[in-house]
Order: C-alpha cells, then structure tokens, then sequence
C-alpha cells in the first residue's frame, strides 16, 4: 500500500495532527511499557433510499459485524493473557483515556475505523496492525491480516507475541 494513502487510511486514530513516524521493528522498550488492546465496537448500520445489490450487501456485512464481535471480544480477552507484557483491553472509541492514565502504545489498525464496512470493496483488503507510540507519535508497522481474519484474535494475538518473540 503506498503510504500516503496509508496515512489516509490511519490517520484518524493517531492522537497528534501531526503524520507520524513510520518505522519497522519494535519498540525498544515495549517489555517495560504498557500496552493497549483495541476489541471491536459496534457500528450504526447504514441507512439506504434504495435496496441494491450493493447497499444489500453493506447492510450484511454491518449486521454480521454487529453479531460477531461480542464473541470475538471474549476470544481477545482469552488470547491477550499470553501477551508477555502489561496491557488493557478497550475500544476505539475510548482508549484515549487510558493513553492519559500512562499506557504508551496502542496495537492499532484502520480496521478499527469500520470505513471498510460502509462500502463494496472492489478487492479483498488487507489491514496493517502498528504498535503506535502515543508519545513520540511513531507508528511501528508489526504485521498484516486481510478483512476476513480481523475477527480471529487468537490469530492477531499469535501474530503480535511472534513478532515480540
């Protein structure tokens, strides 16, 4: 993905309004700090004037996101007691909070927008997840998993202790 549509798509979850550092690797300190798990939120289904093929589709695709995530939610909280450091477990909407009460980073990730469900997309997407440094404003990308996977948190969290291991 290039990054500045990269940025596009990211952006609005960083706390400054300035781009941020993009880096590879981990966070020097990631075993000292502590970290926040983001669950999945539920969204306000879309409202059409007319029922097409695609609105059809959207309205699916919303209310299967509504129904799946309170048991992908548990499957996080079962998952993240194998992730080796500190962490909290939120949403989206309200991690803000916590990155006041001293947590530093963030797993982060557009998915958690839900830009991708107001829409048909033309081709299967893939989600870059960032350890985002809230301090220092440095996102480190850490790994990607496509749309049909951002459910599974066994596999998300499988994916981030690889990747610190």
């Amino acid at each position: 993905m290039k990054q500045s549509l990269l940025i596009l798509l990211i952006f609005p979850l960083f706390l400054t309004a300035q781009e941020p550092t993009f880096k590879k690797g981990l966070p020097e300190d990631l075993d000292r700090e502590k970290i926040i798990l983001l669950e999945h939120e539920p969204i306000e289904l879309s409202i059409f004037e007319k029922k097409t093929k695609s609105s059809k589709y959207i309205l699916r695709k919303q209310k299967n996101h509504n129904q799946i995530i309170q048991q992908s939610n548990l499957k996080l909280k079962d998952a993240a007691l194998e992730y080796p450091f500190e962490y909290a477990i939120t949403t989206p909407s309200t991690y803000l909070s916590l990155a006041k009460a001293g947590y530093k980073y963030v797993l982060q990730s557009s998915v958690y927008t839900y830009k991708h469900l107001k829409q048909q997309p033309l081709e299967l997407i893939v989600f870059e997840y960032f350890i985002y440094d809230m301090q220092n404003n440095i996102a480190y990308e850490v790994f990607r998993i496509d749309e049909m996977k951002v459910y599974d948190f066994k596999l998300i969290m499988r994916k981030l202790n690889k990747v610190i291991k």
